[in-house]
């Protein structure tokens, strides 16, 4: 999903409320970038008959970037207030 204004808003204000001063990649740079979109990582599930790739477990991230060195944050959205 391509993030709207109002996500990009929603996420400046998460951020501000939850990562009090600099925050900062294990490298010590503080320069971020945010992804143009959510991104979705499945979970897994094991069963009677082995484990499969289960969507519905899976969560939903915003992907901040350290514009430095590469280091990527994996925020969840839910946390965020950006999915349900």
């Amino acid at each position: 999903m391509t993030l709207t204004d109002v996500h990009r808003t929603t996420i400046e204000r998460w951020l501000d409320e939850h990562w009090r001063g600099k925050a900062t990649c294990p490298a010590g740079h503080d320069d971020w970038s945010v992804a143009p979109n959510l991104s979705f990582m499945p979970g897994f599930m094991v069963g009677a008959d082995g484990t499969r790739i289960a969507h519905e477990a899976g969560f939903t991230f915003v992907l901040l970037t350290c514009r430095q060195c590469g280091y990527v944050a994996f925020l969840d959205a839910k946390m965020m207030g950006l999915t349900g």
